[in-house]
């Protein structure tokens, strides 16, 4: 009876944090619903403006494998890459900074403002069940090891940041991979960052003589076991992956006009594909942070854009110290301070793709910095 009374207890609790687990995305998103506003329905200016011919653009999306991208897909990549964002920020803060005091809720919020603003920008489009389901289940993840990490650091960590009384060798080595793992998430799955790797040289880490045995110890067994639970978790996702999933399409073509050829030349791993004569070029390059490197530097050639992705219009975002003049060919999505660091502010632009060549060097032009393009 005894054991029999325990194994119920332990199926109660196990049946108690699953609810939790999947009643997280519903909260998260009602909070997120709730706290952020309608969107602007007016058509977006430029968008018209030197549409294709559609004999054309009909063919090449018959003949080139992976030309069209779903263009929803250009707002619900954005959750993603906030998840990106805040691993960027929280490498910032700690470099300077000790841990506990990053605003870990803050950035849960942040997460599910976003999504829900997405849901609204993308609802003119059919639903994208594979996108949401990844989601939902990022951003419970994302939930679920923010809360743990500010409850963790605002107890045991605060005690022995006291104790330490400064920034120990492990502290520094910590904020050291916090940085590589932001680099990292530019362009790489954060599935596939080394972290048992990162653990071993954790362990290695020596103290300096002031550093004493507490904080060194607790930070190396805290963050020791993290990355154990984390490249255990990862290497399950990868074998899912294999499993279940298609391959993440990793290129993006491009339709473009103006001196397509040689300002592409220089490119790394991009390939000029079909020449359409006057009506341009497509080609083919590296999604992620790659293409959006690579778009300030083709419109300084003369490079300009007929579609991106099969699509005509698309998400960016800029960082700036204030409000941003929203050029012509664009509208504000969404601004936001960043919680982590309150004088840059956020700010997500929808453009019409073939008004990407004035918008992007008028945004530069105003001290903007391009962030991100979204490119589905």
């Amino acid at each position: 009876m005894f054991v029999l009374r325990w194994l119920k207890r332990i199926l109660k609790a196990i049946a108690g944090l699953v609810v939790i687990v999947l009643l997280i995305p519903v909260l998260g998103l009602t909070y997120g619903w709730l706290t952020t506003s309608g969107l602007d329905r007016t058509p977006l200016p430029g968008i018209a403006e030197g549409a294709p011919r559609k004999e054309l653009a009909d063919k090449l999306r018959a003949e080139i494998p992976g030309y069209q991208r779903p263009e929803e897909s250009t707002f619900l990549t954005y959750p993603e890459w906030a998840i990106v964002y805040a691993a960027r920020e929280y490498a910032g803060y700690v470099k300077d900074n000790p841990p506990s005091g990053f605003p870990y809720w803050s950035y849960i919020g942040r997460f599910w403002q976003d999504y829900a603003m997405v849901i609204r920008a993308s609802s003119a489009y059919p639903f994208n069940w594979q996108n949401h389901q990844m989601l939902a289940v990022i951003g419970t993840s994302h939930t679920i090891e923010h809360a743990i990490q500010w409850a963790y650091e605002n107890t045991v960590g605060r005690v022995t940041e006291a104790v330490g009384g400064h920034r120990t060798a492990a502290d520094v080595y910590q904020a050291k991979v916090a940085a590589e793992y932001a680099a990292f998430l530019d362009q790489v799955p954060w599935y596939q960052f080394p972290y048992a790797e990162k653990r071993a040289a954790l362990f290695a880490v020596q103290p300096a003589l002031s550093d004493g045995v507490v904080r060194p110890n607790e930070r190396k067994l805290a963050f020791g076991l993290a990355d154990t639970i984390k490249q255990g978790y990862a290497d399950l996702i990868k074998q899912a992956l294999a499993a279940t999933s298609d391959p993440a399409l990793l290129d993006i073509h491009v339709w473009a006009v103006g001196p397509v050829g040689d300002a592409t030349l220089g490119e790394r791993e991009t390939l000029l594909e079909r020449d359409l004569g006057a009506d341009g070029a497509v080609f083919v390059t590296k999604r992620y942070q790659v293409f959006t490197e690579m778009i300030p530097r083709l419109i300084d050639k003369g490079v300009s854009f007929v579609e991106i992705g099969g699509n005509d219009e698309i998400l960016a975002t800029v960082l700036s110290n204030g409000p941003v003049a929203v050029p012509e060919g664009a509208r504000e999505l969404f601004a936001y301070q960043l919680p982590a660091e309150p004088a840059s502010r956020r700010t997500g632009l929808i453009v019409a793709v073939r008004k990407l060549h004035a918008v992007v060097p008028a945004l530069i032009k105003s001290g903007t910095r391009l962030e991100h393009i979204y490119d589905y």
